[in-house]
């Protein structure tokens, strides 16, 4: 459903909608009209951290459960140290990545053959 929404947000012009100069909320609107779809309903209620969303598909690399940690974290003000300047804070990265493979030596090699 979404997908056509964005489809047509495309054909209507939005193209480099992250610069405020470019940006055209009532395109948006249009194209969330023309479908049926209220826009309120993803752009602004209010989302349980378990709920699936549209780019969960997607693999960063960081962990959804890091991710919720931070969540959490950040109501109370806690900030995560960065980790290229102290322990590691096991937030999924280092399944991938060759620089917290070496600072940590965690003997991850194949980072594929992991998971969450």
């Amino acid at each position: 459903r979404l997908s056509k929404v964005i489809y047509r947000a495309w054909q209507l012009g939005c193209k480099f909608d992250a610069w405020s100069e470019y940006f055209n909320h009532q395109k948006w609107v249009s194209a969330f009209e023309e479908h049926g779809l209220d826009i309120s309903f993803y752009a602004n209620r209010r989302r349980t951290v378990d709920e699936t969303l549209p780019w969960d598909h997607i693999d960063t690399g960081v962990t959804r459960k890091f991710l919720e940690t931070e969540y959490h974290n950040l109501w109370q003000a806690k900030e995560t140290p960065n980790c290229s300047h102290g322990k590691c804070n096991a937030c999924g990265l280092q399944r991938w990545s060759i620089a917290c493979r070496e600072k940590y030596k965690t003997g991850i090699t194949n980072p594929i053959l992991l998971t969450d």
